[in-house]
């Protein structure tokens, strides 16, 4: 079983290779093309790196992100395809995990797990809240986090495939179009990738292509009874996430998702009411000793764990430093458990490699 992997490259981004090395670390479960637009010299010294490693290989010009997913997928022959952009990171037995969720039901077309969410420092903030399992919901909002997402090849182009003339929402009508076909979902309870959500990809979020994007495909699947709430929900949570001070953005989240959105745990707010597990791996040859966990009320409030490692802790006002005993190596997976002390709600913030 393997998966043909599609990295469209629109500009060079830090990021770019933890990307290509948690792909390569999927061993040769993967096929990996890679479609270069950006005229960086940066990208082209992370693809010579990963030369070996790579099935297919362009740079220079394209006609868009699509064009560049659709180029990738047409010049390889995995049976399951899949695509990361720049910014998109697979944890270390994805591809294994998704491959043995396939071969426990042959009939199944389209598997997908969480994305764990960092910022720009990159910094575990949370976790992708909209992801659920799947069911008609697919056709109101975005269930489905794209870079945890894997369908079969011969689903995809009974679907129609790739719509060429969409931009920022070519994920979401492609998952449509695949469910509307009949296609069978399941789905992973656990975190699959990790996805930048920084304050660029907030600033495009909701510029007016994607806007025009997001209403036609509202339009065309949604029930017509819930087409304003759903393009409203979009426009409040593009608002949302550019309110400042993040105190007064943290005291509206908890207001629209009380009692709703919480995953391992941690709400979408970063409330921690009972315990929480947060997921972390890294991708630098240089093994790691040392994790950051910051809150906004606290790290004394916390009781904190690392399944299956020893370490010590120091705690400095909302910070707390774990040094373990033993060095994790790139692509080896680390859980931090944290628990509120005393019943009292801890406010998370990040988890960080130091």
């Amino acid at each position: 079983m393997k998966f043909s992997i599609s990295v469209p490259i629109g500009a060079y981004h830090p990021f770019l290779p933890w990307c290509l090395e948690s792909l390569a670390k999927q061993g040769d479960l993967v096929e990996i093309c890679l479609l270069d637009a950006s005229d960086d010299p940066r990208v082209s010294a992370v693809a010579d790196h990963y030369k070996a490693a790579l099935t297919y290989r362009r740079h220079g010009p394209d006609g868009g992100q699509s064009d560049a997913i659709k180029e990738g997928w047409d010049h390889s022959g995995a049976p399951f395809l899949g695509w990361l952009n720049a910014d998109d990171i697979l944890f270390p037995d994805t591809l294994k995990k998704v491959s043995e969720k396939l071969a426990s039901n042959p009939a199944l077309d389209v598997v997908y797990g969480h994305s764990t969410i960092l910022d720009e420092q990159a910094r575990m903030t949370g976790y992708h809240w909209a992801v659920e399992p799947p069911g008609p919901r697919l056709l109101e909002g975005g269930i489905i986090s794209q870079p945890s997402c894997f369908f079969r090849r011969t689903s995809y182009e009974a679907a129609g495939g790739i719509d060429l003339s969409l931009h920022y929402t070519m994920d979401w009508d492609l998952f449509i179009r695949i469910y509307k076909s009949g296609a069978k979902f399941d789905f992973i309870d656990a975190p699959l990738s990790m996805v930048l959500w920084g304050d660029e990809t907030k600033t495009a979020s909701f510029n007016a292509r994607r806007r025009e994007e997001l209403q036609r495909i509202i339009k065309k699947y949604a029930p017509e009874e819930k087409q304003s709430r759903i393009f409203r929900s979009f426009a409040i949570q593009n608002l949302l996430s550019r309110i400042r001070p993040d105190s007064l953005q943290d005291a509206i989240t908890r207001l629209l998702t009380r009692g709703r959105k919480v995953v391992y745990g941690l709400a979408a707010d970063g409330t921690i009411a009972d315990r929480a597990d947060l997921s972390l791996v890294h991708y630098d040859p240089e093994p790691k000793v040392k994790i950051l966990v910051a809150f906004n009320d606290g790290a004394q409030l916390a009781d904190i764990e690392i399944p299956g490692r020893t370490f010590t802790q120091e705690t400095s006002g909302n910070i707390a430093t774990l040094t373990m005993d033993a060095p994790v190596s790139a692509a080896d997976a680390v859980s931090v458990r944290v628990s509120a002390k005393a019943g009292k709600p801890l406010r998370f913030r990040y988890c960080q490699w130091a």
